[in-house]
């Protein structure tokens, strides 16, 4: 088996290693493509801590080669997604088959190894099956769907709402689409005018720009002069989190969306308090993954604007000293073609 294994930062070398057992409740994957996220990169560079060595991606379309002797419901030669995290399968929600709602998730690619490699071996658990009209390009971008899909959830976002998108990333511009779907109305602020351009072909109708608008002001003549019923703040956005209050109206709700960044995030608690405001984080998908995959299929959500590269699996060292470089933003995807 050939894998990417990241052995230190900005080390990471293609290496030969024993073919894995297929156990009997796992299935074999023949990766087929790999999406590479924000935290791949943190890991690569050393910002995040992670069990190294470690293969990095947790974003991995495959199909499955071997089936374990208890498998059930996955035959060979499907197609599947991994799901990005696994489970333990030990604490309560493990028990009860709500693997997505794991008390101790091991995220692939930082606590267990993930799936930069031409084979891997995961539990039948943390794979969905797809269909054959989702392509490969599309379906590494579940993950990026069921996520927006959780936030939603959190925020309670119902038909009519409005709801600030703290970002125009890969992951902002998905949820305003999917707000959409569901029709509240999005505005998504950043401070790139590019991203904001690419929001815009993606069907969204209200952008601003936070370098040259009064963020504020403009919030206040789309909303009627009362701001937002909702603000989705995402981690990677590089906006400051306090202004997600300015933006949200009395009562109303906060997501801050994604994983630990490089930096901490701070936020004056007292401006919570004094307009009641519900701050809620999300930082995985929960059960939307067969939601996000039916929203794909369908062609509600367009990602096709939004895959800055496809590389070659020889080529993937040479990718992640380029993500992780200065000025490189790493904010649309990239992915590996094995």
């Amino acid at each position: 088996m050939k894998a990417y294994r990241i052995h230190a930062p900005h080390t990471v070398k293609l290496d030969e290693m024993d073919a894995l057992p297929v156990g009997e409740k796992c299935v074999k994957l023949k990766n087929l493509m790999c999406g590479i996220t924000r935290l791949d990169v943190d890991v690569y560079a050393g910002r995040v801590k992670a069990q190294c060595p470690v293969i990095p991606c947790r974003q991995c379309v495959g199909f499955v080669s071997e089936v374990g002797a208890e498998v059930t419901g996955i035959q060979r030669g499907k197609r599947v997604v991994t799901f990005p995290h696994a489970s333990c399968h030990n604490c309560k929600a493990c028990k009860d088959s709500r693997f997505f709602d794991c008390e101790k998730p091991a995220v692939f690619g930082v606590d267990e190894d993930g799936f930069l490699s031409d084979f891997s071996v995961v539990s039948a658990d943390d794979v969905y099956v797809i269909p054959d009209r989702l392509r490969d390009e599309e379906a590494v971008f579940i993950e990026n769907v069921a996520l927006a899909l959780n936030a939603l959830a959190h925020m309670n976002v119902d038909k009519g709402d409005q709801i600030v998108i703290m970002g125009a990333t890969v992951e902002g511009i998905i949820l305003a689409q999917v707000a959409m779907y569901y029709q509240a109305v999005p505005i998504v602020v950043d401070m790139r005018a590019d991203m904001l351009d690419l929001a815009q072909k993606s069907g969204v109708y209200f952008t601003v720009n936070a370098v040259n608008d009064d963020v504020c002001k403009k919030i206040l003549s789309l909303t009627g002069g009362r701001m937002a019923d909702a603000c989705a703040y995402l981690v990677d956005s590089g906006l400051p989190l306090q202004s997600a209050c300015d933006y949200t109206a009395v009562h109303g709700r906060i997501a801050v969306i994604g994983r630990a960044g490089e930096s901490g995030l701070n936020c004056n608690v007292s401006e919570l308090l004094k307009k009641d405001l519900d701050l809620f984080t999300v930082v995985d998908c929960g059960k939307n993954y067969s939601s996000a995959i039916n929203l794909l299929a369908n062609h509600t959500v367009s990602i096709d604007s939004l895959c800055e590269r496809v590389v070659p699996f020889g080529e993937v060292s040479e990718m992640f000293e380029a993500l992780s470089g200065d000025g490189a933003d790493g904010q649309l995807k990239t992915i590996v073609k094995m």
